[in-house]
């Protein structure tokens, strides 16, 4: 069930809204009166969207929306601001700070609805794009990781297997094996720090059309800065 959390300074309208959607929705609806506290619970426990007044004492619904947008644990939250304000500027500037949407009092309670639903199946579809760009991400990951370390650890193995038999090299060969082992061992962990250092995804085509992790490309290097 989708939590919403409903912000307005008028006890009356918020218990209205909350009545509106727990009729027409199935929804867990949270009603706070003033801005201090619907950061409070914004912070401690996220709502799947939030209903924001603009018009309140103390921190108004602008500052609100501003602090959730800035804050990293909530500024996926959709904010739908609810107020009688009508000025286009007003709206706009709701828009620039990080409102989702804009609806005017007195409102429409099945537009309100409707509104809820859409800004949460976008939040919902959001998540399944995202979930999927991980998965991804992951399977290049292990190609990369199959393909670039797998070839130097098969050297080590071998060269291991050869040191087994020293009483049958020469002092050159077991030299020759063992600086092999270090070169190749400096390779792997050369891949695990570039690994690190990943900053974005840039692909590249493996074997059987299956893609795997230009590491080189998806380092972003910083560019020195020049001293004036």
């Amino acid at each position: 069930m989708s939590k919403i959390l409903v912000v307005d300074d008028d006890p009356n309208i918020a218990l209205l809204i909350q009545m509106t959607l727990t009729k027409l929705g199935s929804y867990e609806v949270e009603t706070v009166n003033n801005g201090e506290d619907a950061l409070t619970i914004i912070n401690d426990s996220p709502p799947d969207i939030i209903l924001l007044d603009i018009m309140m004492p103390g921190i108004d619904g602008f500052e609100v929306c501003k602090r959730i947008k800035e804050n990293e644990k909530t500024k996926f939250i959709p904010v739908i601001m609810i107020t009688a304000k009508r000025e286009l500027d007003d709206k706009l500037y709701g828009m620039e700070i990080g409102a989702s949407d804009y609806i005017t009092k007195p409102f429409n309670p099945e537009e309100l609805v409707t509104r809820v639903k859409v800004h949460l199946r976008i939040k919902s579809l959001e998540k399944e794009v995202s979930a999927s760009r991980e998965l991804e991400t992951a399977l290049k990951m292990s190609v990369t990781l199959q393909h670039e370390i797998n070839n130097p650890l098969t050297g080590i193995i071998g060269n291991a297997e050869f040191l087994q038999e020293w009483d049958t090299a020469t002092p050159d060969e077991i030299n020759q094996a063992v600086v092999d082992i270090l070169n190749l061992s400096c390779r792997i962990k050369e891949l695990v720090h570039q690994l690190s250092r990943v900053s974005r995804i840039v692909s590249t085509t493996y074997v059987e059309g299956r893609e795997m992790l230009d590491v080189a490309k998806s380092i972003h290097e910083k560019k020195p800065t020049s001293k004036l």
